[in-house]
This record gives structure tokens, C-alpha cells and sequence, in this order.
């Protein structure tokens, strides 16, 4: 082949790499769009927003973020209002299609904060309900607070990917201590915490998401110890001491698949409906749907303490420990407090249309107990009613292992631009080459 004859040709390679380049942005999974939504789910279609839901009958409305980006969507949902005290309810959410086309939907949930002593050393509250033995001192009901903030969503880059971030404070939180085994016996206490903040980050490098999801609490400005039988402070008013305890933050999970999905903890198949009476440290947690890797929690790292009040003379100390976690069985929940339901998730239960969110035929959304595969404690060994930063809380990846990770469209267009300028040049002086020869 001459010259000019191995110039057009490359002049064609280059038409069918473009081509090829421009039908993959296109195609991909990044742009595609669930179906239309209700009036109340209005945000569906859009790649990020947030505002509010109003609540039929209810005194209390709730404050949306959304993402849609690279074929993922993700919910997380807040109520909040604007009369009165603010309740402390939340609910983060996502959903993802996998290689072999099923769904799945994974919904994680703070449900309860426990306190508790450890005992053996091991960091992470042995408790046993079964039986009545435990750890766990008392069970901290999140109650109401007086207000609260929000952080819109807001979509920034960072080393070329597109991170999408928003938060939720709970201001002047209040909590009462109560006896996880005799709630209505015993010695506990009445708290005010300054603030609760929940921030997240989500992103998407490659074929792997990334959902952060960071948490802070305040430090205590009320600590008032209370008469569980009468719930009546007792007087003179006294505080109740919490040198040496530890902080849990207790989370369920509820899964929705195309398919028949499976549970795991360390690699190992675990399910807290079924898993006795055992207690596992967990170091990574994973949702499979048939024989796929769809999501996983990672747990660990780091968490700072924050002892002492800053100010000109004495600055505030920060201390840095590691965060546990642990797979929680039912056996380790005291249902006569808990109940099945979730109480801090049940209100979220008609904002959670799935049809209407992400498309196709999904059953009715459950977030209970004694439903949940995959209930587990993110653990705070040292505490003492300081106040706590843990970042993140948990890391949660989507796999699609097969998948060849995909051009986003703002590196896709300019290299498509430059493939076209390329191509003239090369037909250009492919012309030119012709006409000499001629």
C-alpha cells in the first residue's frame, strides 16, 4: 500500500475509533433516565437536587437530596420542621443496575445510639437479650431538637471527577438514657446535645461508586439525671456521670433485588435473622445479587475525640482512636424498646416509592428489625460524652466487575473534538499527497 493509500486509512481507523468513542458516551449507562415520577417525587430525571416533600396530614415535611449521575441513583431523606421541634429521622438510600441487567436497591438507616461499658476489652458491646446479659447500659432515644440546618447539595471537582455533597444538622438534639432491659426502672438521664450532623460525598471513579457518609456529635450542654418510672428529674438537679462509657451507633439495612440476593461479613455468609446468638467484629460487609458483588460497607478507621473546650488559654485536645464495628444478630436488640419497625425510617414510608424512583416492579418498601439480613453497629470504644467526629462513618462501593470503565462526557468531547481536527489534517494532506501525484 502506497503513502496516500496507508494515510486514508488511517484517516478511516481514526472516523471508526471517533465513532466508536461517541456511540459508547452515548449508549452508557451514565446517561440513561428512569421513568417519570409523582408530583411529590418531581426531582426523578434530574442529575442532582434537593428541596422539600410536603407531607399530607402531617405537621412535618421532609428534605430531599438526589443524585443521578453514571447510572446510579442515590436518596437520602430528612425530616424536619419549621414550627416546632425538629424529630431526628433520616434515611439514606441507593440504587444501582448490575452487569447482568438486575436491580437492587440498598437502604441504610441510623436507628438507635447505645451506650454501654466494655467490659471484656473487646470494643465492641457484647449483648445478649436472650439471656439478659450485656454490655450495653442504656439505649439513647433520640428525641426532637430545637432546629436544624441544612447544607445543599452541591456538585464540585476534585482531581477531575465530580463529587456531589450535602449534610443535615440537628441543632440542640435531645436524648434520654433509658435501661435497655427495664425501661421503665432504674437510673437514667436527660441530654442535650449542641449539634448532629450527618454530610455526605458521593462520587464515582471507574465502575466503582463511593458514598461517604460522615458523622459529628456535639458535645453535651444538658445532662440531667432522671427518674425512668416517673420520667421527672430528680432534684436538686444532679448529672449522670459518663467516664468510661462507649458510644454505638446501631444501623439496619434493607435490601431490594431483581434477584435472589445474599449476605455477607468478612467474606463469610452471615444474616442477622439467622445468626444466633453470635457476635461478629465486622471489617467489611457485603451484598451479593446471584453470584454478583453489589455493594459493600467498609468499616474502620479513624475517629477524633474532642476533650475539653477550646478557648485563648486552653485549646480543645484532639484524640484519635479506631472505630469498630460489629454484624448485630436479633438477639443483641431489645425489641420491647425497639419494636420490629424502624422507628426513625418508618416515616419515610411513603416517599419510598421505588416504581416511582427508579423504574420497574419492586415490592413494598420494609425497613424492620426482624426483616433486615444485615444489622450492625458502628462502635466508639472511647467516649465519655465527648464529642465525636468519624469520617467516614462507612464507604459504600458498587461493583460491575466486568465492566470496562466508561469516558465521561466532559473528557469524551474534547477528545472527540481533537479525533475530528486530526482527521482533517490527515485527509487534508492526504489530498494534497493526490494532487501531486496527479
Amino acid at each position: 500500500m502506497g503513502r496516500s493509500g496507508r494515510v486514508f486509512a488511517i484517516s478511516i481507523a481514526m472516523i471508526s475509533l471517533v465513532g466508536l468513542c461517541f456511540t459508547t458516551v452515548l449508549q452508557s449507562s451514565r446517561f440513561s433516565f428512569v421513568s417519570a415520577a409523582s408530583p411529590s417525587l418531581s426531582f426523578v430525571g434530574e442529575e442532582y437536587a434537593n428541596g422539600t416533600i410536603t407531607k399530607t396530614n402531617s405537621w412535618c415535611s421532609i428534605w430531599y437530596d438526589w443524585v443521578d449521575a453514571f447510572g446510579t441513583q442515590v436518596i437520602n431523606y430528612a425530616i424536619y420542621d419549621d414550627f416546632s421541634r425538629t424529630p431526628i429521622e433520616n434515611l439514606l438510600g441507593q440504587h444501582l443496575q448490575l452487569e447482568d441487567g438486575s436491580d437492587v436497591f440498598v437502604a441504610s438507616g441510623l436507628g438507635a445510639f447505645e451506650v454501654y461499658r466494655d467490659l471484656n476489652g473487646d470494643a465492641i458491646p457484647q449483648a445478649d437479650f436472650t439471656y439478659g446479659e450485656m454490655e450495653i447500659l442504656y439505649y439513647m432515644f433520640m428525641n426532637m431538637s430545637d432546629t436544624y440546618s441544612v447544607i445543599p447539595i452541591q456538585k464540585v471537582m476534585e482531581d477531575g471527577i465530580p463529587h456531589y455533597k450535602w449534610g443535615f444538622t440537628y441543632v440542640n438534639a435531645y436524648a434520654y438514657l433509658l435501661n435497655p432491659v427495664t425501661p421503665r426502672q432504674g437510673l437514667g438521664a436527660g441530654l442535650i446535645f449542641d449539634h448532629i450532623t450527618f454530610t455526605y460525598d458521593f462520587s464515582v471513579t471507574g465502575n466503582i461508586s463511593n458514598l461517604k457518609a460522615n458523622f459529628d456529635i456535639g458535645g453535651i450542654v444538658s445532662n440531667k439525671v432522671l427518674d425512668a418510672v416517673t420520667m421527672r428529674f430528680i432534684e436538686p438537679e444532679q448529672q449522670l456521670s459518663l467516664d468510661g462509657l462507649s458510644l454505638a451507633l446501631l444501623y439496619t439495612t434493607a435490601t431490594y433485588a431483581s434477584k435472589p440476593y445474599s449476605t455477607s461479613v468478612n467474606g463469610n455468609p452471615y444474616n442477622s435473622t439467622t445468626a444466633g446468638t453470635a457476635v461478629v467484629t465486622a471489617d467489611i460487609a457485603g451484598i451479593e445479587v446471584g453470584a454478583q458483588k453489589a455493594y459493600n460497607f467498609v468499616f474502620g478507621g479513624n475517629y477524633t475525640v474532642l476533650r475539653g473546650e477550646s478557648n485563648e488559654t486552653h485549646p480543645a485536645n484532639f484524640e484519635t482512636y479506631q472505630a469498630k464495628a460489629e454484624a448485630a444478630p436479633l438477639t443483641s436488640l431489645p425489641f420491647r424498646i425497639y419494636e420490629p419497625p424502624v422507628r426513625q425510617i418508618s416515616s419515610f414510608r411513603d416517599e419510598l416509592e421505588l416504581a416511582g424512583l427508579f423504574g420497574g416492579s419492586w415490592p413494598e418498601f420494609n425497613m424492620n428489625y426482624d426483616t433486615s439480613a444485615l444489622t450492625y453497629r458502628i462502635c466508639f470504644p472511647i467516649w465519655d460524652g465527648m464529642p465525636i467526629q468519624h469520617d467516614p462513618v462507612y464507604v459504600g462501593y458498587i461493583y460491575n466487575t466486568d465492566e470496562i470503565p466508561e469516558i465521561p462526557v466532559v473528557i469524551a468531547i474534547p477528545f472527540l473534538a481533537v479525533a475530528i481536527v486530526l482527521m482533517l489534517i490527515l485527509v487534508k494532506k492526504h489530498r494534497q499527497s493526490f494532487t501531486k501525484t496527479i
